[in-house]
């Protein structure tokens, strides 16, 4: 049944704030806790959420994340890193996405489903991977990288996603021309790079001739973000897209309002990843698991050896230190936040087609065993390498 709103939103903020912190205690993340609580309150429960308050946070919520992903693509930090990084970064998310999707139609046969999964593989969780190396007191050139990397991973996800999301489409609709097949796919691509840069650089430029305090400066980038996603939204291109082109144009054009709109966005984005994750745990169809598991199997493998070998190509290609390319794949497997957001919206996006249950389910499921195992490779890395300092 529809649960009251009011009830509905302070019952996730309650839960989810308990159930993390049982869940920190035990050294797991608390994104577990939150989606868990979504599970408690919706299959479980049997409560649902109204599909506007669904649709509000979904939307607010990616917004938010594509505008800070964006900013960190600041041309001061791709200078920094070196071309050796950006080429380990593509080969790796390319690799992870071709292993996945082979391995997924060689078990299922279903071309439409391995290609959206391909498409969600390449994300790795920032957050979950430093607290291991922060943990270690990591230090060296595996540590310095793998930072790197996992900072640019989302970004690349959210593109790699925009394409495999508008070619799953494809497959799953009618029969189209050859010019229609085309366009849109440029139209929703570029379509969201014009966006998302017109918006940037007109706030950039609005803002520098202003005199803002933080209150207004989080006014501004949260409208902006918001409207953004919706402008997209209702002229049919990528919205995540769009956000992230918008974060990058502010952090490169005006740098201030950049760095201050993460900072203050960051402070908000607790109880917000509550809700989000919790919508998503809602949205989790338990009576799935039973059917699904060889699928998780072939996509947690698939996504190891796709991370493993595509970083160890890379940095081959690259001629980095050998520490990297024997390495660098295993530290790289924490899987969180952006890719169970993609798998969400991507679930909406195709919901006409049937494949919104079975995507959430099987992402949130592999989140949650990568959140599990990835520790353990993590370490193993970094102390391989030499240079964990316990």
């Amino acid at each position: 049944m529809t649960a009251n709103i009011y009830v509905l939103v302070g019952s996730i903020l309650l839960l989810g704030f308990l159930l993390g912190k049982l869940l920190h205690k035990a050294g797991l993340t608390e994104v577990l806790a939150y989606i868990l609580a979504g599970v408690i309150i919706g299959p479980i429960l049997k409560f649902s959420a109204p599909e506007q308050l669904t649709s509000v946070i979904t939307g607010t919520t990616l917004a938010f994340v594509a505008y800070i992903v964006g900013l960190s693509f600041s041309f001061a930090f791709l200078k920094r890193m070196g071309k050796k990084v950006l080429i380990i970064l593509i080969v790796e998310v390319l690799m992870t996405s071709l292993v996945v999707g082979i391995f997924v139609y060689l078990l299922t046969r279903d071309l439409p489903l391995s290609v959206i999964l391909a498409s969600l593989a390449p994300a790795t969780a920032p957050a979950g991977t430093i607290a291991v190396l922060r943990d270690l007191r990591a230090k060296g050139t595996l540590t310095d990288v793998s930072i790197a990397v996992v900072g640019l991973d989302d970004a690349a996800a959210i593109i790699i996603y925009s394409v495999g999301v508008i070619w799953t489409k494809s497959l799953l609709g009618d029969e189209v021309g050859i010019a229609a097949s085309l366009g849109y796919p440029i139209w929703e691509i570029f379509g969201a790079l014009a966006l998302g840069g017109a918006f940037g650089l007109v706030i950039s430029y609005v803002t520098k001739k202003m005199h803002l305090s933080s209150d207004h400066i989080f006014v501004i980038c949260v409208a902006v973000a918001i409207l953004c996603w919706g402008v997209a939204d209702l002229i049919g291109v990528s919205t995540i897209f769009a956000c992230m082109v918008l974060g990058t144009t502010v952090i490169n054009f005006n740098v201030h309002m950049g760095n201050r709109s993460s900072e203050l966005i960051d402070n908000i984005m607790t109880p917000v990843f509550m809700l989000f994750f919790a919508v998503i745990g809602m949205a989790i169809d338990i009576s799935q698991f039973s059917t699904i598991w060889a699928i998780v199997i072939i996509y947690c493998l698939g996504r190891s050896v796709g991370k493993i070998l595509g970083c160890s190509l890379g940095g081959f290609l690259s001629k980095s230190e050998p520490k990297l390319t024997k390495y660098l794949g295993f530290a790289l497997l924490d899987q969180a936040g952006v890719a169970v957001g993609l798998a969400f919206l991507a679930a909406q996006e195709l919901a006409e087609y049937g494949l919104g249950g079975i995507i959430i389910t099987l992402m949130a499921t592999t989140t949650g065993l990568f959140m599990l195992s990835s520790p353990f490779f993590i370490q193993y890395a970094i102390k391989k390498a030499g240079e964990a300092n316990v």
